[in-house]
């Protein structure tokens, strides 16, 4: 899968330059495909993933049940709540990596995660790429880090089987996906208008290490290693 946005913006730290980059993608784009329709993903597949989850950050859930309610129900399956996340990376599907590599992967993580230290992040406005409406996320600097030092350990454990590119990670957090080709056009008005919306912060203390999986056109998934970012 090709990143989205193609480029990355010309400022890894302006939320301004970060939220127009996203924003002048999105508007390019003619249409959205269907995000399920992803290469790998059989029935019933598990996988292992990294990525940061806010289950006490209030006001992401309010933001994004606010623009949830706005957006149209046709051609989109809403993120539910409990289930909002920022996907770091994947590590590989479960029928193909034992459970054991995972986490010897998250030991490697441990000490790098920690030596990174807590960030906070700023999680709106509204955008879109080509499966998802989303949010813009600022700054990346610190999510970059991350995800290198995540990729190094990874592949320090499996080698060429690590997917890990730190140079096509694009941050975001999505509310939306399109569950068929949806015209990218018709969506503009409203996407604009609730791009009014107050963004959110949010600190970052830990990063996840999660079995997740699809269940009715929804991601879910279970926590198997939390690493936290500085500290002991």
């Amino acid at each position: 899968m090709n990143s989205f946005p193609p480029d990355p913006p010309e400022s890894l730290d302006s939320l301004a330059a970060i939220r127009d980059n996203d924003w002048r993608a999105f508007l390019r784009l003619a249409r959205m495909e269907n995000h399920w329709d992803r290469r790998g993903w059989l029935p019933g597949r598990h996988s292992y993933h990294w990525m940061l989850s806010f289950p006490d950050a209030e006001n992401v859930r309010l933001l994004s049940e606010h623009c949830q309610a706005q957006l149209p129900s046709a051609g989109f399956d809403m993120v539910p709540l409990d289930a909002l996340h920022l996907t770091i990376g994947r590590i590989g599907f479960t029928d193909e990596l034992p459970e054991e590599v995972a986490l010897v992967i998250a030991e490697e993580a441990t000490s790098p995660c920690r030596s990174l230290g807590p960030f906070s992040l700023t999680v709106g406005p509204l955008s879109g790429s080509v499966g998802a409406l989303r949010f813009s996320v600022a700054p990346w600097s610190p999510l970059l880090k991350l995800h290198s030092r995540i990729a190094l350990a990874t592949n320090a454990v499996i080698g060429a089987r690590c997917v890990m590119d730190t140079t096509r990670f694009r941050p975001h957090l999505s509310i939306a996906y399109a569950n068929s080709p949806v015209s990218v056009p018709p969506l503009i008005p409203t996407v604009e208008r609730l791009r009014g919306s107050p963004p959110a912060e949010v600190a970052v203390p830990s990063v996840d290490l999660v079995e997740l999986w699809r269940e009715d056109r929804a991601y879910r998934f279970e926590t198997l290693k939390k690493l936290q970012l500085g500290g002991e």
